[in-house]
Protein backbone atom coordinates (compact mmCIF):
# COMPACT_ATOMS: atom_id res chain seq x y z
CA UNK A 1 0.00 0.00 0.00
CA UNK A 2 2.88 2.36 0.80
CA UNK A 3 4.38 1.96 -2.69
CA UNK A 4 1.02 2.51 -4.37
CA UNK A 5 0.37 5.69 -2.37
CA UNK A 6 3.87 6.92 -3.19
CA UNK A 7 3.43 6.37 -6.93
CA UNK A 8 -0.02 7.99 -6.87
CA UNK A 9 1.39 11.13 -5.22
CA UNK A 10 4.27 11.31 -7.69
CA UNK A 11 1.83 10.90 -10.58
CA UNK A 12 -0.37 13.68 -9.14
CA UNK A 13 2.60 16.05 -9.02
CA UNK A 14 3.53 15.27 -12.62
CA UNK A 15 -0.02 15.98 -13.73
CA UNK A 16 -0.27 19.18 -11.68
CA UNK A 17 2.93 20.60 -13.16
CA UNK A 18 2.01 19.94 -16.79
CA UNK A 19 -1.02 21.93 -17.98
CA UNK A 20 -1.65 19.66 -21.00
CA UNK A 21 -1.70 16.56 -18.79
CA UNK A 22 -3.95 18.30 -16.27
CA UNK A 23 -6.52 19.08 -18.96
CA UNK A 24 -6.44 15.56 -20.44
CA UNK A 25 -5.96 13.46 -17.31
CA UNK A 26 -8.69 11.35 -15.84
CA UNK A 27 -7.21 10.28 -12.50
CA UNK A 28 -9.14 7.02 -12.47
CA UNK A 29 -7.41 5.99 -15.68
CA UNK A 30 -4.02 7.27 -14.52
CA UNK A 31 -4.20 5.34 -11.26
CA UNK A 32 -5.41 2.18 -13.02
CA UNK A 33 -1.92 1.69 -14.47
CA UNK A 34 -0.38 1.97 -11.02
CA UNK A 35 -2.87 -0.46 -9.55
CA UNK A 36 -2.26 -3.01 -12.31
CA UNK A 37 1.48 -2.84 -11.70
CA UNK A 38 0.87 -4.23 -8.18
CA UNK A 39 -1.90 -6.66 -9.13
CA UNK A 40 -4.79 -4.47 -7.97
CA UNK A 41 -7.75 -2.87 -9.69
CA UNK A 42 -9.66 0.23 -8.54
CA UNK A 43 -12.10 -1.78 -6.40
CA UNK A 44 -9.24 -3.63 -4.66
CA UNK A 45 -7.50 -0.35 -3.91
CA UNK A 46 -10.66 1.28 -2.54
CA UNK A 47 -11.26 -1.76 -0.33
CA UNK A 48 -7.68 -1.55 1.02
CA UNK A 49 -7.99 2.20 1.51
CA UNK A 50 -11.18 1.72 3.58
CA UNK A 51 -9.36 -0.86 5.69
CA UNK A 52 -6.46 1.49 6.46
CA UNK A 53 -8.75 4.49 7.03
CA UNK A 54 -10.54 2.44 9.70
CA UNK A 55 -7.19 2.31 11.56
CA UNK A 56 -5.92 5.93 11.41
CA UNK A 57 -2.69 5.20 13.32
CA UNK A 58 -1.68 2.56 10.80
CA UNK A 59 -2.63 4.78 7.84
CA UNK A 60 -0.65 7.65 9.41
CA UNK A 61 2.47 5.46 9.60
CA UNK A 62 2.11 4.58 5.92
CA UNK A 63 1.70 8.23 4.94
CA UNK A 64 4.68 9.26 7.11
CA UNK A 65 6.87 6.74 5.30
CA UNK A 66 5.60 8.04 1.96
CA UNK A 67 6.27 11.64 3.06
CA UNK A 68 9.79 10.79 4.25
CA UNK A 69 10.54 9.10 0.95
CA UNK A 70 9.23 12.09 -1.02
CA UNK A 71 11.30 14.49 1.13
CA UNK A 72 14.43 12.40 0.57
CA UNK A 73 13.92 12.35 -3.19
CA UNK A 74 13.18 16.10 -3.22
CA UNK A 75 16.47 16.83 -1.44
CA UNK A 76 18.35 14.67 -3.95
CA UNK A 77 16.71 16.51 -6.85
CA UNK A 78 17.49 19.90 -5.24
CA UNK A 79 21.15 18.90 -4.85
CA UNK A 80 21.30 17.83 -8.51
CA UNK A 81 19.69 21.10 -9.64
CA UNK A 82 22.16 23.08 -7.50
CA UNK A 83 25.06 21.16 -9.06
CA UNK A 84 23.77 21.81 -12.58
CA UNK A 85 23.37 25.53 -11.82
CA UNK A 86 26.87 25.67 -10.31
CA UNK A 87 28.33 24.04 -13.43
CA UNK A 88 26.42 26.43 -15.72
CA UNK A 89 27.65 29.43 -13.74
CA UNK A 90 31.21 28.14 -13.85
CA UNK A 91 30.98 27.63 -17.63
CA UNK A 92 29.50 31.10 -18.07
CA UNK A 93 32.39 32.61 -16.10
CA UNK A 94 34.93 30.52 -18.02
CA UNK A 95 33.49 31.45 -21.41
CA UNK A 96 33.19 35.16 -20.66
CA UNK A 97 35.86 37.20 -22.40
CA UNK A 98 37.64 39.65 -20.11
CA UNK A 99 37.01 43.35 -20.74
CA UNK A 100 40.48 44.53 -21.74
CA UNK A 101 39.32 48.08 -22.38
CA UNK A 102 39.26 48.74 -18.63
CA UNK A 103 42.64 47.34 -17.79
CA UNK A 104 44.95 49.92 -16.22
CA UNK A 105 48.01 50.98 -18.13
CA UNK A 106 51.27 49.59 -16.78
CA UNK A 107 52.81 51.94 -14.26
CA UNK A 108 56.28 53.32 -14.79
CA UNK A 109 58.16 53.24 -11.55
CA UNK A 110 60.30 56.32 -10.96
CA UNK A 111 63.89 55.75 -9.98
CA UNK A 112 65.95 58.03 -7.83
CA UNK A 113 69.30 57.35 -9.48
CA UNK A 114 70.36 57.65 -13.09
CA UNK A 115 73.63 56.43 -14.48
CA UNK A 116 75.49 58.62 -16.98
CA UNK A 117 77.72 56.72 -19.36
CA UNK A 118 80.25 58.47 -21.55
CA UNK A 119 81.01 57.02 -24.92
CA UNK A 120 83.55 58.09 -27.59
CA UNK A 121 81.65 61.21 -28.59
CA UNK A 122 78.36 61.00 -26.64
CA UNK A 123 76.77 61.06 -23.23
CA UNK A 124 74.19 58.41 -22.52
CA UNK A 125 71.71 58.08 -19.65
CA UNK A 126 71.26 54.45 -18.62
CA UNK A 127 67.92 53.59 -16.98
CA UNK A 128 66.54 50.39 -15.47
CA UNK A 129 64.16 50.18 -18.40
CA UNK A 130 66.92 50.86 -20.90
CA UNK A 131 66.12 47.70 -22.80
CA UNK A 132 62.65 49.08 -23.47
CA UNK A 133 63.80 52.41 -24.88
CA UNK A 134 65.35 52.69 -28.26
CA UNK A 135 67.69 55.70 -28.00
CA UNK A 136 70.31 56.36 -30.64
CA UNK A 137 73.88 56.10 -29.35
CA UNK A 138 74.81 59.66 -30.25
CA UNK A 139 71.84 61.42 -28.60
CA UNK A 140 71.32 62.66 -25.09
CA UNK A 141 68.30 61.39 -23.19
CA UNK A 142 67.00 63.36 -20.21
CA UNK A 143 64.57 61.67 -17.88
CA UNK A 144 63.04 63.83 -15.17
CA UNK A 145 62.33 62.12 -11.92
CA UNK A 146 60.48 63.72 -9.04
CA UNK A 147 62.78 65.77 -6.77
CA UNK A 148 65.72 65.59 -9.15
CA UNK A 149 67.01 67.00 -12.41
Amino acid sequence: MEEIMYQMLVQDQQINHDFQLRVQADTCLVYEGIFEEYGYDTDDFLYSLEYYLADPARFEKIMEKVGDRLDKEASIVRAEVDLIQWRENLLRIYNTQPDTSRRPLPRVRPVDTLLLRFGDDSLRVVTPWDSLLLVPQDSLLFVSVRDSL
